[in-house]
Protein backbone atom coordinates (compact mmCIF):
# COMPACT_ATOMS: atom_id res chain seq x y z
CA UNK A 1 0.00 0.00 0.00
CA UNK A 2 1.43 3.38 -0.90
CA UNK A 3 0.33 6.92 -1.45
CA UNK A 4 1.66 10.45 -1.39
CA UNK A 5 0.27 12.50 1.45
CA UNK A 6 -0.06 16.22 1.08
CA UNK A 7 -2.92 16.90 3.45
CA UNK A 8 -2.92 20.35 4.95
CA UNK A 9 -1.93 20.42 8.61
CA UNK A 10 -0.35 16.96 8.68
CA UNK A 11 3.30 17.54 9.40
CA UNK A 12 4.66 14.64 11.45
CA UNK A 13 5.56 11.22 10.11
CA UNK A 14 3.30 9.70 12.77
CA UNK A 15 0.28 11.68 11.62
CA UNK A 16 1.02 10.99 7.95
CA UNK A 17 1.05 7.24 8.59
CA UNK A 18 -2.10 7.45 10.74
CA UNK A 19 -3.92 9.29 7.97
CA UNK A 20 -2.75 6.92 5.24
CA UNK A 21 -3.63 3.76 7.12
CA UNK A 22 -7.01 5.12 8.22
CA UNK A 23 -7.95 5.96 4.63
CA UNK A 24 -6.82 2.63 3.25
CA UNK A 25 -8.19 0.43 6.02
CA UNK A 26 -11.59 2.16 6.02
CA UNK A 27 -11.99 0.88 2.47
CA UNK A 28 -10.43 -2.53 3.08
CA UNK A 29 -12.41 -3.31 6.24
CA UNK A 30 -15.58 -1.55 5.02
CA UNK A 31 -16.09 0.29 8.27
CA UNK A 32 -16.02 3.75 9.79
CA UNK A 33 -12.60 4.87 10.96
CA UNK A 34 -11.66 7.53 13.46
CA UNK A 35 -8.13 8.74 14.01
CA UNK A 36 -6.26 10.25 16.93
CA UNK A 37 -3.50 12.61 15.78
CA UNK A 38 -1.99 15.85 17.02
CA UNK A 39 -4.73 17.63 15.04
CA UNK A 40 -7.60 15.42 16.27
CA UNK A 41 -7.62 15.36 20.05
CA UNK A 42 -11.03 13.82 20.73
CA UNK A 43 -11.10 10.01 20.83
CA UNK A 44 -13.96 8.44 18.88
CA UNK A 45 -16.22 7.51 21.79
CA UNK A 46 -14.40 6.66 24.99
CA UNK A 47 -12.26 9.37 26.63
CA UNK A 48 -9.86 6.63 27.75
CA UNK A 49 -9.41 5.32 24.19
CA UNK A 50 -6.08 6.59 22.97
CA UNK A 51 -5.30 4.31 20.00
CA UNK A 52 -4.27 6.13 16.86
CA UNK A 53 -6.82 4.44 14.60
CA UNK A 54 -10.12 2.78 15.49
CA UNK A 55 -12.33 0.90 13.05
CA UNK A 56 -15.98 0.66 14.05
CA UNK A 57 -19.45 -0.19 12.83
CA UNK A 58 -22.64 1.74 13.38
CA UNK A 59 -25.76 -0.20 14.34
CA UNK A 60 -29.11 0.49 15.93
CA UNK A 61 -27.66 -0.54 19.29
CA UNK A 62 -24.72 1.89 19.00
CA UNK A 63 -21.14 2.05 17.78
CA UNK A 64 -19.09 -1.13 18.05
CA UNK A 65 -15.29 -1.14 17.85
CA UNK A 66 -14.08 -3.70 15.31
CA UNK A 67 -10.29 -3.19 15.53
CA UNK A 68 -7.61 -0.77 16.72
CA UNK A 69 -4.20 0.19 15.38
CA UNK A 70 -1.29 2.00 16.95
CA UNK A 71 1.36 3.81 14.89
CA UNK A 72 4.80 4.01 16.44
CA UNK A 73 7.90 5.96 15.48
CA UNK A 74 11.55 5.04 15.94
CA UNK A 75 11.51 6.94 19.26
CA UNK A 76 8.29 5.47 20.62
CA UNK A 77 9.12 1.79 19.94
CA UNK A 78 11.88 2.00 22.57
CA UNK A 79 9.86 4.05 25.07
CA UNK A 80 8.86 2.10 28.22
CA UNK A 81 5.41 3.73 28.20
CA UNK A 82 4.69 2.20 24.79
CA UNK A 83 4.18 -1.29 26.20
CA UNK A 84 1.76 0.03 28.82
CA UNK A 85 -0.24 1.75 26.07
CA UNK A 86 -0.39 -1.51 24.07
CA UNK A 87 -1.49 -3.48 27.13
CA UNK A 88 -4.30 -1.01 27.79
CA UNK A 89 -5.47 -1.33 24.19
CA UNK A 90 -5.55 -5.12 24.55
CA UNK A 91 -8.06 -4.74 27.38
CA UNK A 92 -10.75 -4.10 24.78
CA UNK A 93 -10.51 -7.66 23.46
CA UNK A 94 -10.62 -6.76 19.75
CA UNK A 95 -8.00 -7.14 17.01
CA UNK A 96 -4.99 -4.90 17.64
CA UNK A 97 -2.50 -3.91 14.93
CA UNK A 98 0.87 -2.18 15.13
CA UNK A 99 2.59 -0.08 12.50
CA UNK A 100 6.28 0.56 13.05
CA UNK A 101 9.10 2.07 10.98
CA UNK A 102 10.89 -0.28 8.63
CA UNK A 103 13.50 -2.25 10.52
CA UNK A 104 11.64 -2.12 13.86
CA UNK A 105 9.27 -5.06 13.38
CA UNK A 106 11.41 -7.54 15.33
CA UNK A 107 11.89 -5.07 18.20
CA UNK A 108 8.16 -4.37 18.37
CA UNK A 109 7.33 -8.07 18.23
CA UNK A 110 9.75 -8.89 21.08
CA UNK A 111 8.37 -6.03 23.18
CA UNK A 112 4.79 -7.17 22.54
CA UNK A 113 5.56 -10.82 23.33
CA UNK A 114 7.45 -9.85 26.50
CA UNK A 115 4.46 -7.84 27.67
CA UNK A 116 1.88 -10.50 26.73
CA UNK A 117 0.39 -8.24 24.04
CA UNK A 118 -1.20 -10.22 21.20
CA UNK A 119 -1.00 -8.34 17.91
CA UNK A 120 -3.23 -9.33 15.03
CA UNK A 121 -0.53 -7.94 12.75
CA UNK A 122 2.63 -5.86 12.81
CA UNK A 123 3.29 -3.82 9.69
CA UNK A 124 6.30 -1.74 8.74
CA UNK A 125 6.18 1.62 6.98
CA UNK A 126 8.80 3.60 5.11
CA UNK A 127 9.02 6.78 3.04
CA UNK A 128 10.67 6.93 -0.36
CA UNK A 129 10.62 10.33 -2.12
CA UNK A 130 7.61 11.49 -0.07
CA UNK A 131 5.83 8.24 -0.92
CA UNK A 132 4.65 6.35 2.16
CA UNK A 133 4.69 2.60 1.80
CA UNK A 134 3.23 0.15 4.30
CA UNK A 135 4.83 -3.28 4.05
Amino acid sequence: MSTILREQGIETIHDQVVSLVAQRWAKAFRCKVTIHTSLEQDPWADPQQQCDIVGWQVSSTGNTMEWMAEVETADSVGNPETLVKWQQAMGHGIPFYLLVPRGFKDSAQKLAEGGAVHCSGIYEYTFVNDLCQVL
